[in-house]
């Protein structure tokens, strides 16, 4: 009886450790199988956010080479338009072939430049050269018509205190025709500009009016020179 309840007790004992066991193995087993799953799902998902990086990095370096080419156009535009180009050596030449000037460095064109009409502005926006070159009637009514000598000039217009004429030569044939050239400074003038400088022409046979006026609200006196020095590179062709 005692060795019945022995064997009793074993094969119950042995069945209860056989339990243990399968129970033990089986967790072990999801254990690995989650540790397994956790470590895909990490791997995966560090390779989606490596790919997402990598994207992103892809699209900035697209969008700062968009960005970079888009400066590089407005730059191209800058010196050239429909009125015509700035060389390399800082000369301007008019599409329609009737002139050309020397534009102080870093000076660029103006977008709303046309045959008649072409603006060149400073680094600041501040300086200005506006060239004009007008054909039929319309020059007889636009142009201005310049008396023979400086003290006459300054007689006719008043655009601040302290004006002082810097230099003054104006030709006139006797049909009507003039060349001219002059500048002039203000110490407080009314609408900001310090310098004005002009120089052109006027064909009364032929009814044109070209004229290249630079005005500077700058104060730098290297910024006037320099649009002293384009005014008189203007030529007609």
């Amino acid at each position: 009886m005692r060795k019945n309840s022995r064997i009793i007790t074993l094969a119950v004992a042995a069945a209860v450790m056989m339990a243990v066991t399968a129970c033990g193995s089986k967790d072990k087993t999801e254990t690995t199988a989650s540790t397994e799953a956790t470590t895909e799902a990490v791997t995966t998902t560090g390779t989606e956010t490596t790919a997402s990086e990598a994207e992103s990095t892809e699209e900035e370096d697209q969008a700062e080479e968009e960005e970079m080419d888009e400066a590089d156009e407005a730059a191209e535009e800058t010196t050239a338009s429909a009125a015509g180009e700035i060389g390399s050596d800082g000369v301007f030449k008019a599409a329609n072939g009737k002139f050309e000037i020397k534009v102080p460095a870093d000076w660029t064109i103006d977008e709303g430049s046309d045959d008649e009409y072409v603006t060149f502005l400073s680094a600041s926006g501040d300086d200005m050269l506006e060239i004009m070159t007008i054909s039929g009637s319309s020059a007889d009514s636009i142009r201005e018509i310049y008396p023979d000598t400086a003290e006459e000039y300054k007689n006719m217009v008043s655009r601040g205190d302290d004006m002082k004429i810097l230099s003054y030569d104006v030709k006139t044939k006797d049909d009507g025709s003039q060349t001219f050239q002059y500048s002039m400074k203000y110490t407080n003038p009314n609408d900001g500009i310090h310098y004005l400088a002009e120089s052109g022409s006027y064909d009364a046979a032929k009814q044109t009016y070209s004229c290249a006026t630079g005005t500077v609200m700058s104060t730098d006196e290297a910024v006037s020179k320099q649009v002293e020095e384009a005014v008189k590179s203007f030529k007609i062709k």
